[in-house]
């Protein structure tokens, strides 16, 4: 069975190579879904029976992990010529090894997240499926092979 949480959060990139306006530093207000498999707890009487998680765990994880880490942050790949400004004025920044474009930032969350799923409830389960909106119709998907 699988379960989706939806989360939103505000950042800011460029992609410095790209040949259209994507190469300024503009923001985007991202939606990730979060879908997560495993089985139904049939644990008797416990506060999570017949539930993979309880929706309030997930968005505990993915809060802690996106609030800190990304939320309101600049993405930023290494030879980006802003990040003197950024680190001058002591704006929160990402800094990754790969450029920040929507495909890219799935899968790093995707790998980022999934460990943390992990010894919920007593189980491992499995990040089954990251889909990641750029905008309102533009998204791309990553999912576990």
């Amino acid at each position: 069975m699988q379960i989706t949480k939806i989360y939103e959060w505000d950042m800011w990139h460029r992609i410095p190579n790209h040949t259209s306006q994507c190469s300024n530093i503009h923001g985007h207000r991202y939606k990730i879904e979060i879908t997560l498999e495993w089985d139904i707890i049939d644990n008797k009487w416990a506060s999570n029976e017949w539930m993979i998680i309880d929706f309030w765990d997930i968005k505990k994880i993915t809060k802690e992990f996106i609030d800190s880490k990304l939320d309101h942050g600049y993405m930023w790949y290494k030879w980006d010529v802003v990040l003197d400004l950024i680190k001058k004025e002591n704006f929160k920044y990402i800094e990754v090894d790969f450029i920040p474009t929507a495909e890219n930032i799935a899968v790093w969350i995707f790998n980022e997240l999934s460990p943390k799923f992990q010894n919920i409830y007593w189980k491992n389960l499995k990040l089954h499926k990251i889909k990641l909106y750029e905008t309102p119709n533009n998204f791309v998907s990553y999912e576990w092979q």
